[in-house]
């Protein structure tokens, strides 16, 4: 038993019997538009209009959300929209937050934010939970637009304007509005309103009214969402931390790290399921830790879900490092 326990080869292709699990890492805001997410969905069926890729931009506060459809996931492409059609829009975001596709992490896009002051995080190499808001959103938008797409799906890029209306127009479950509420401080007026005379807004007797009421509307709401969304990441945190399996590793310590990639012509069953042994660099959060091979090479940043201990004391024999 000592001896498997000790075999590099053999630890490099064992799971453990409780994966790791880090507790959940909320991500707190305050206001709208202090934080936004960005992610690519496709590719999807090229439409007549030349577009196979979607350009989601959400805010974690308000959960308002659009979807930009896109002829391709050039860095230059993804900027020119973010900049026309969510900055000059809504204002500069405090800071965005995406995975590290080569169009975001791209020199051009860097200098973007560089320019517009904007602070740029990044989800760790694959661990999709890390964007939480815009994958669950992904799902969510698909599963709309494939209620309503023609058979050959060629149409779903005008779709997305009517499939974004029904979503900014119900009530989110973490906020308890809609996020046209949260935004405007009242409800979108939909067709149905119209027919149906259900029509109530407000009558202001100026604009400085109408201004001061807004303004009340808005803080009410505002303090109402922080609160919803408070108890509702409690909540989140506390069903999804039932199940972690967390320790944390000290520099200089030797881990395995989860080996995600797949090679082409190889049945990934067979494949190591860990590579490395690597050495731990420094602990950037209580969840990410920077590592770099025993071997050398660059340092990459690693989620905790993917590590597990490096326990032999034989003499460390590595196999083929790749990018983590």
């Amino acid at each position: 038993m000592i001896w498997v326990k000790e075999c590099v080869d053999c630890s490099s292709r064992k799971t453990q019997g409780k994966p790791p699990c880090a507790p959940l890492q909320p991500s707190v805001t305050s206001r709208p538009f202090e934080r936004v997410a960005l992610d690519i969905l496709g590719p999807l069926p090229e439409t007549p209009n030349r577009n196979r890729y979607i350009l989601v931009v959400g805010d974690y506060f308000s959960k308002w959300t659009e979807a930009f459809p896109l002829p391709n996931q050039e860095a230059s492409t993804i900027a020119k929209v973010l900049t026309e059609e969510w900055v000059c829009r809504f204002g500069v975001p405090r800071s965005i937050h995406s995975d590290q596709g080569r169009n975001f992490e791209s020199t051009l896009f860097r200098e973007l934010c560089r320019l517009l002051h904007m602070h740029k995080t990044r989800t760790s190499p694959y661990h999709a939970q890390s964007d939480g808001l815009i994958e669950r959103f992904n799902r969510t938008l698909l599963s709309m637009l494939s209620l309503f797409v023609e058979d050959n799906q060629l149409n779903w890029d005008t779709l997305l304007p009517y499939v974004m209306l029904a979503y900014r127009s119900s009530v989110h479950a973490s906020t308890a509005f809609t996020p046209y509420k949260v935004l405007f401080g009242r409800e979108i007026v939909l067709p149905i309103d119209i027919m149906l005379n259900l029509d109530t807004q407000e009558q202001f007797s100026s604009v400085n009214d109408y201004v001061s009421r807004l303004s009340e509307t808005l803080s009410t709401v505002v303090e109402a969402v922080k609160g919803h969304q408070a108890r509702a990441s409690e909540q989140q945190k506390s069903s999804y931390d039932f199940r972690a399996n967390f320790q944390y590793y000290s520099e200089g310590e030797l881990v395995w790290v989860q080996n995600k990639a797949r090679k082409r012509g190889l049945c990934p069953k067979l494949q190591r399921r860990y590579k490395g042994p690597f050495r731990v660099v420094e602990r950037v959060t209580d969840v990410l830790y920077r590592l770099m091979s025993v071997e050398g090479g660059p340092e990459c940043v690693v989620h905790f879900n993917r590590l597990k201990p490096f326990t032999s004391s034989l003499a460390v024999t590595t196999n083929p490092v790749c990018a983590v």
